[in-house]
């Protein structure tokens, strides 16, 4: 199965763009609300919004692969930690929750 480069970039585009909208809906969610305006989940979506801009980066500049493959693999591994923590928590008060 072949899938287009342009195709691919396109779609990066589009998961930025949506990420950006809903960090901004989010933001505003919350200060509105008078929550914690930054927090785990907040982490989580800069540095997957971080990866997205450095990938379309990628496109127009010519960065060498060492960088490339340090930086995207590196945030990727940030963003999977941050699921991790986010999933062990949601575990930790459902578990609380259910001993009270």
């Amino acid at each position: 199965m072949y899938i287009s480069p342009i195709f691919l970039q396109t779609a990066l585009y589009i998961v930025a763009a949506i990420l950006i909208i809903f960090i901004i809906g989010i933001t505003i969610f919350k200060y509105r609300n008078k929550l914690k305006l930054w927090d785990k989940s907040m982490t989580l979506a800069s540095v997957v919004l971080l990866n997205c801009i450095y990938s379309i980066l990628s496109y127009f500049f010519d960065f060498p692969y060492e960088l490339s493959s340090i930086i995207t693999g590196g945030l990727s591994l940030v963003a999977f930690g941050y699921i991790v923590v986010i999933i062990w928590e949601l575990i930790k008060n459902k578990k609380a929750a259910d001993t009270k």
